[in-house]
């Protein structure tokens, strides 16, 4: 889980900045939850 003032997505394999309301940058964030992966597949352009 990421820390709190860290404005980036709570998925592991991801690094999309999210909104302070937001945990996740996308719903497959979300549903994937602590799933390991070596990618993110959020979709999102500059996901590393």
């Amino acid at each position: 889980m990421a820390d709190d003032n860290d404005n980036t997505c709570d998925h592991p394999a991801c690094s999309c900045p999210t909104t302070d309301d937001q945990d996740y940058c996308s719903a497959y964030c979300e549903n994937a939850e602590d799933t390991a992966e070596i990618a993110c597949d959020c979709g999102h352009p500059n996901c590393s």
